[in-house]
């Protein structure tokens, strides 16, 4: 699985994009809940908040038993055909996933990769 860990630095306001596409998420200005994607999004889904947001996949939703994590992992084995990558954003209260389909095979490092989700 192509996953990256990112623990950003505390901020006021913030908004979320596609890392990919540029395309803005809906989110609220200082919550990593995304309402809405956008873009390349595939799903978002916080472990220890009751927040799920499958992009109407009822496929990860199904997968859920024990973890949110599990629920990822069996997803993206599922569809190893696509180039998935997780964004695992870990911060003071929660850890949240997020899946986008990179298409072009774009390769980021973590800090580029933070500069284009979180602004």
């Amino acid at each position: 699985m192509n996953k990256v860990v990112l623990k950003p630095k505390v901020q006021k306001k913030f908004s979320l994009y596609c890392p990919f596409t540029n395309e803005k998420l809906y989110n609220e200005d200082s919550s990593f809940e995304v309402y809405e994607g956008a873009g390349n999004y595939l799903f978002s889904i916080c472990e220890d908040c009751l927040f799920v947001d499958a992009g109407n996949n009822e496929e990860i939703e199904n997968y859920w038993k024990n973890s949110a994590l599990e629920a990822i992992e069996k997803f993206v084995e599922n569809h190893k055909e696509e180039n998935i990558l997780v964004i695992e954003v870990q911060d003071i209260e929660d850890t949240y996933w997020y899946g986008f389909l990179n298409e072009q095979n774009v390769e980021l490092t973590t800090e580029e990769l933070e500069k284009k989700f979180i602004r």
